[in-house]
């Protein structure tokens, strides 16, 4: 467990190293990342499960897993704020969650 934690972590950190220059923080504590990240771990376990994936490193696989989480949810923070600070520009639609593990 210890070494998951370790592996979700440095992804964290990993994504907000690469884009330390437009200040990309990752709120452990966000309730919609919480949500999120159950759902991907669930997702995870599950592809381990059922060995559909032939996941040969399960380490790696989480690792990027999360680094991938934790981009796309930036990603969707960045964009409200840019949206609520640009109300002049067009919104997306039917609140586009593309991306996003709903």
């Amino acid at each position: 467990m210890r070494r998951f934690v370790g592996i979700i972590l440095n992804a964290k950190y990993r994504v907000e190293k690469d884009h330390k220059d437009i200040g990309v923080i990752i709120p452990l504590d966000d309730e919609e990342l919480k949500f999120l990240m159950t759902k991907a771990l669930r997702r995870y376990f599950n592809a381990l499960r059922s060995n559909e994936k032939h996941i040969k490193n399960v380490e790696n696989y989480l690792y990027g897993t999360m680094q991938n989480l934790f981009g796309v949810w930036w990603n969707k923070q960045a964009a409200r704020e840019y949206a609520a600070k640009h109300p002049e520009e067009e919104k997306p639609a039917d609140n586009d969650n593309s991306g996003l593990y709903y």
